[in-house]
């Protein structure tokens, strides 16, 4: 008489459990990469900038910006972030901005732009903390629209 195989119902009941909680991630999320909230890790002179190409090699200056769908751009430059939210009109999730002396990222909310640095691609515009006497967002973007003649769009903050 043949030998019965026993079914391995253990590894069935992992298999399965393994086949819901994926299935209940993907439901969850939407099925789509999230957008982290917050600032990925840049390698530095490795990674280029995301609107004028130079290598970003000075975090003082550096700015990331994150979509709505997880794409992470990096800036070499404050006025390139500036530059390229008026030029193509991402849907914009996060925006950080590196601390010109700490190595920390600053977000949206709670920045502030010094003018007259020297800063790599020229735009002059420094980072920190938000205080009084500062540029807010609107501000710096409105000095980065004016440069060469860039397009403005004071109104359109992400």
């Amino acid at each position: 008489m043949p030998r019965r195989r026993t079914v391995p119902w253990t590894a069935i009941g992992v298999g399965l459990l393994v086949a819901v909680v994926a299935a209940v991630v993907l439901v969850v999320r939407g099925g789509a990469p999230s957008a982290s909230d917050r600032p990925v890790p840049v390698v530095w002179n490795r990674e280029s900038c995301a609107h004028c190409r130079m290598a970003i090699g000075d975090p003082s200056y550096a700015a990331q910006l994150i979509t709505t769908d997880g794409t992470v751009a990096n800036f070499d430059d404050v006025g390139c972030l500036l530059r390229y939210l008026d030029e193509r009109h991402p849907t914009v999730h996060r925006l950080w901005f590196h601390h010109p002396s700490d190595d920390r990222w600053l977000g949206a909310d709670e920045v502030g732009f010094a003018q007259g640095a020297t800063t790599p691609m020229g735009f002059g515009l420094t980072a920190t903390e938000r205080r009084p006497g500062l540029l807010d967002l609107a501000g710096a973007r409105a000095v980065v629209a004016t440069r060469d003649g860039g397009p403005a769009h004071p109104g359109a903050m992400p």
